[in-house]
Formats: C-alpha cells, structure tokens, sequence
C-alpha cells in the first residue's frame, strides 16, 4: 500500500459535489484505419483489458485510516471490474462539436465512485460531423480524480493506452496481476497509530523547513523576484460555482508558436500562449465590460518537479508560481514581454522555494485538521471573496514526435485537456500537444462562462493579432535581409572591378604601351612605329582588357 501525500490529499479532501476533482483528456479517434474499418465495443474492452495488464496503477482504490484520522492509502482493488470503469455511450446527432462539447461538460460536472478505482473511460459513438476526422469516427472520454495523479502522470497512464501500431495482439499478457488483500482494522491500527505518535516529531521538522523556506521567499520577493503587482483584482470568475460546466476547445500550430517568439527575444512558447489567453481574457471581459481596472488578471501556473524516473507514479509532484497574464495592456508585444518577464522571475520561485513550502506546510498541519478545513471550507465556501489568483493556465507535456498513435487499432487524431475548477476559480485552462499541434481545452462553470463559443471567439481574435503581427515582423526581416543582399552584391562588384584595375595595371603589355605613351607626349605626340609594334599597340592591349573583363 502507499499512503496518500498531503498534496494527493488536498485534492480527495476538497472534493464537493459542486467541484469534482476530476481530470482527463478527450480523443478523437478515427476508426477507418483499424483492421476492416471497424472498432467493436468487445474489442475495446479486450484492448483495454490487454494495456491495463502493463501496469497496475489502474487498479488502486483507496483505503481509509480508522476513523479517517490519517491520510488514505491507495491498495489494489481485489474486486476490479473493467466494465464498470468502461462506458460506452451514443453522440446525439448530428454528432458536432457543439454536440460532443455538451457531453464532455456534464461528463465533467460529476465525481467518481471513491470506493473503487477513482477513473472512467467513455467510448462514444456517433462522432459524424466534426472537422478534421472522417463520419463514423468516436471519441474517447478518460478521466481521473486529481488525488490519483497531476497532469504529467495522467499523460504517463493515458499513454498506456496508446500503441504505435494499429495491428494489436489481443489477449497478451506480459504481467501476471496479483491483487493486494484488504487489511484488517487491527492491521490498519498498526498502521496509523504509530504515525500518530510521531506526529508531533513530522510538525517539528516540517515547522522548521516551514520557517526556513518561508525567510527565503520573503528575502526573494523583496529582491529579485519582487511582483510587479501586489494584490489580485476580484474577477466575474473569482466566486462560488455551480455543479454545472461548459466546455471549449482551440487548436494552434507548435511551428507557429515557435515563431511567435521572434516578437520577443527570450520569451519561450508556454509565454506565448500566456500572453494568447491573456489576450482572450482581455478581450471577453472587455466584452462583457467587466474587466477588472486595477491590474491584470493573475493565474495560477503549475510547475512540474517530478523526476523522469518518477513519471508512471501515481500522485501529484507539482509546484506552482502566480503571474498577472497581462490583461491590463492592450498591446500584444508588451504583453508578451510583460508575460516573459514574470514567468522568468517565478519559475525558479517555483521549483526551489514554493515546491518545498507546500509539502512542509502540509506534513506540519496532522491529517484530520487537514480534513477538518477542508470540510469546513466546502461548507462556508468563502474562497472566492479573498482571491490568490483568477485562473490556472497548464501545460501538460504532449505526445512526442510524429509518429501515429493507435487505440484498439483506431488512429488518434487529436487530443484536448480536461482541468477542474473550483470555488473562486471558475476556468481552468489546459494545454497538451500532439504531432504537430498544440490543443487548449477551457473548462468553466456555465454559470459564469454560459457562451463558451464567445470565449473561443476572443482566444481565436488574440491568435490571429499575434499572427499578424509575427507576419508584419517576418515580411520586415525579409525586406532587410534583401536589401543587405543587395548591398553585399554592390560591394562584390565593387570589389571585382577594383581587383580587376589592379591585374590591368600590373600586365606588362599595359606597361609598355604607357610607356610608349608617355615618350610619345614627350616628342610631341609623334612616335615611329613599325608594323609589329602597331600589331602590338593595337591588338595585344586590346585582348589584354578583354581578359581581364
């Protein structure tokens, strides 16, 4: 068994039936390419049996301590049921975007059964009419509770389901599966006893980590890492939320992005699409007029530190940095610069100050007053009247490279983020990558953010001025690169014709000429010549030049 850490447990206390604690990502799958054109739900199931044999994380349930006085531990369920955890659903026609956008959000407004593995997968039909893949394609709806993993191993466990080629080998087995037996209560007590006891020894330790971590951020955001602004504007998204969610996505090109950055020297592509949705931000509150007057909107951005040989664990190993997105400025290149300069100061911030901060700060405090405030804090829910920040911007690593991935033989087409929101932060923002695109999910509360496709309107028009304006800046360096051209050839030429005075003026010939020349003004212009030295004056010079031409 592995307990919970005080991080995984944030997310399994905070769960509300108003903020399910759900993360995910959303296929579209094109089943032309599976052997004879088709996907059974039978081979599905078999499929998803097959990979899930690979590792055993899909499996874990939770386990509580007596009297819920310590945190949860994850244990393999002995009673795992595939077809529970698998649904298959129906798409009502015309089977659109707008269609499988509605789904995705009910989808998302509900929880998971915590006595069982805290996951499901949708596999639903009747995707006939969405842009970019054939009729008769279906997407794939997966989903996680955020105490099973962050974003980087929920790409880890997602890709488990992946394979590189359509032809899969039904019923291998490369694993046997041996299922944990449940613990006794008296073996629990033994478990969480001792841990109480050494509570106040964790507190200590922590404590001093707490206070020491704590005079290294103050000592940093008084020097070089001091915020441009100090305190977040309350926003139509900073309040409590609903049950209810909307759902929207938008698709960019990683190529393009890269050259976006030429707009700001330094700045990396996660600046970009920062300062993209700052931009759309700007834009949907000024559409609404309620954009906040008194500084720019302040996100909420995760930073990975999980180690690469820690990438198919389950649990969450994230810090995060808070940054204004620039939606008080109005032009792009000083947004985006805005964007690179914050990002520059807090990404260190994060990862060797806020990273270690967090954790102590949640070993210091004992499990069930954890709990306990949590508990309490879903009851009063006065999170969004003191905001930290107004949204979170993710970026969840991608799938690498270009080569196809495969689902039960199925052609993964695209791939689209799920991230939860919650009380005083009603959108979330998502990004992962695959192939050669970039893809931003948006989940809000429908009853702040009711017209999503408004909101994917203003990321679209922050898109397309940033395109613009990467296109003046290109159509300029082009213009300047032809012109020193240009000038280059200008000065080659110059160069050759002086290199080629210099050969005329060093040939023999050339020299005897001038001076027969020079001796001829001397007698007055007359010179003797014979017949030879005519040959000689008149033709060898002449050839002598043309050489050098």
């Amino acid at each position: 068994m592995k307990q919970l850490t005080p991080m995984d447990s944030h997310f399994y206390y905070f769960e509300a039936p108003n903020q399910p604690m759900m993360i995910g990502s959303l296929w579209l799958c094109d089943q032309s390419s599976a052997p004879g054109g088709l996907v059974r739900h039978k081979e599905v199931l078999q499929y998803i049996s097959d990979r899930l044999n690979t590792t055993s994380f899909f499996r874990r349930r939770l386990e509580q301590a007596p009297l819920q006085l310590d945190d949860p531990y994850w244990l393999d369920d002995e009673n795992f049921d595939l077809e529970y955890h698998v649904r298959h659903v129906g798409l009502p026609q015309p089977g659109d975007w707008r269609q499988l956008c509605i789904f995705t959000a009910r989808t998302m407004s509900r929880s998971v059964d915590m006595e069982r593995a805290p996951w499901e997968i949708y596999i639903i039909e009747g995707v006939n009419n969405v842009e970019g893949i054939p009729p008769n394609s279906f997407a794939v709806l997966i989903r996680f509770h955020h105490a099973y993993v962050d974003g980087k191993a929920s790409l880890e466990l997602t890709t488990a389901m992946m394979e590189e080629t359509a032809e899969h080998e039904y019923g291998r087995r490369d694993r046997v599966e041996v299922a944990e037996r449940a613990p006794t209560r008296l073996e629990m007590w033994a478990r969480t006893t001792p841990r109480m006891m050494s509570q106040t020894l964790r507190s200590m330790k922590a404590g001093w980590t707490v206070g020491r971590k704590g005079l290294e951020l103050a000592r940093r955001l008084r020097d070089e890492a001091k915020p441009e602004q100090t305190r977040v504007p309350k926003s139509i998204f900073n309040t409590q939320i609903s049950p209810h969610r909307s759902y929207g996505a938008f698709t960019w090109r990683i190529s393009e992005l890269k050259r976006m950055r030429q707009l700001c020297p330094g700045a990396t592509l996660n600046d970009v699409v920062i300062a993209i949705i700052g931009g759309g931000m700007r834009r949907y509150l000024s559409h609404h007029n309620v954009l906040p007057a008194n500084g720019s909107l302040v996100s909420m951005c995760p930073v990975s530190v999980r180690p690469s040989e820690a990438n198919t664990d389950c649990g969450n190993l994230i810090s995060a940095m808070l940054i204004g997105i620039g939606t008080d400025i109005s032009n792009p290149v000083d947004r985006l610069q805005a964007v690179q300069r914050r990002t520059a100061k807090g990404v260190p911030l994060a990862k060797e100050v806020f990273c270690d901060l967090s954790n102590a700060f949640g070993d210091m405090i004992p499990p069930y007053l954890r709990a306990f405030g949590a508990w309490t804090q879903n009851r009063i829910r006065s999170v969004g009247r003191f905001p930290l920040f107004n949204t979170v911007i993710t970026n969840v690593p991608g799938i690498p490279g270009m080569q196809p991935r495969y689902f039960a033989g199925a052609k993964i087409v695209n791939v689209f983020p799920l991230v939860p929101v919650s009380d005083g932060m009603g959108i979330s923002h998502g990004m992962t990558g695959i192939y050669d695109e970039l893809n931003l999910g948006v989940v809000a509360d429908r009853k702040i953010v009711g017209d999503m496709d408004t909101y994917i309107a203003c990321m679209e028009a922050s898109t397309q001025e940033y395109q613009e304006l990467l296109h003046a800046l290109e159509a300029a360096h082009a213009q300047e690169s032809e012109q020193q051209s240009l000038t280059a050839i200008s000065q080659s030429a110059a160069q050759t014709r002086e290199g080629e005075t210099r050969v005329a003026d060093n040939n023999p010939d050339n020299a005897v000429a001038r001076d027969k020349a020079s001796a001829s003004k001397r007698k007055g212009g007359k010179v003797a010549t014979t017949p030879t030295d005519a040959a000689t004056s008149d033709v060898e010079p002449a050839r002598s030049t043309g050489t050098s031409r």
